[in-house]
């Protein structure tokens, strides 16, 4: 009597486990929040989606203000971009933003991973250092990079000179441009600022 015991025993305990383990499977399925199945590359230059660019304007009396570190030592006051419902977390790199482009790693959501309305540019901000990364995916280059520099300055709200004094880079990789790729080409409007066709 003692074995049929055990074995009744252990077979309840294996249904309840099998079930829970599938009320977990369909909790964590129905949860918005999906994790990235594959990750390439972390940088920004890896999308090759397309977007169109936003024309509306946003003030910082609507969204709410935030300042980010400058290049030189100062401060910049912002539109909050971080929390502007365009801008997407960086699931796999914590403390990293994309306000433009595509993360360029979603399979089954790719919807997910497209954040404001750019073309042919991602635009990544990284909380940690305050920095800015362009990454400048078709040519014209200088076409592509002033579409870029107009988004920026309208998601953030801010103008030329404040542009001017962040920390950022902005450039393209040797598959769209050789000559330039790896150069921090700097905005069209800044001091120093490479010159592009």
């Amino acid at each position: 009597m003692t074995k049929k015991l055990i074995i009744g025993v252990f077979s309840i305990m294996a249904i309840l486990i099998m079930l829970a383990v599938v009320w977990f499977f369909i909790v964590v399925s129905t949860r918005q929040s999906p994790a990235p199945t594959t990750v390439s590359s972390s940088t920004p230059f890896s999308s090759n989606e397309q977007f169109p660019i936003a024309t509306t304007t946003m003030s910082s009396s609507s969204l709410g203000a935030m300042t980010v570190n400058a290049s030189d030592g100062g401060t910049v006051t912002t539109n909050d971009f971080i929390h502007n419902g365009i801008t997407l977390p960086d699931a796999a790199n914590s403390g990293r933003y994309l306000l433009a482009g595509n993360l360029g790693y979603c399979i089954s959501n790719v919807q997910k991973c497209q954040a404001g309305t750019a073309t042919d540019f991602n635009i990544f901000y990284d909380s940690t250092n305050d920095s800015f990364t362009i990454a400048l995916l078709r040519e014209p280059l200088g076409q592509v990079r002033l579409d870029a520099e107009q988004f920026l300055m309208t998601t953030l709200g801010i103008t030329q000179e404040g542009m001017c004094r962040l920390n950022y880079y902005i450039g393209t990789t040797y598959n769209v441009n050789p000559l330039y790729a790896g150069k921090n080409l700097g905005f069209s409007f800044c001091p120093g600022a490479t010159v592009l066709p």
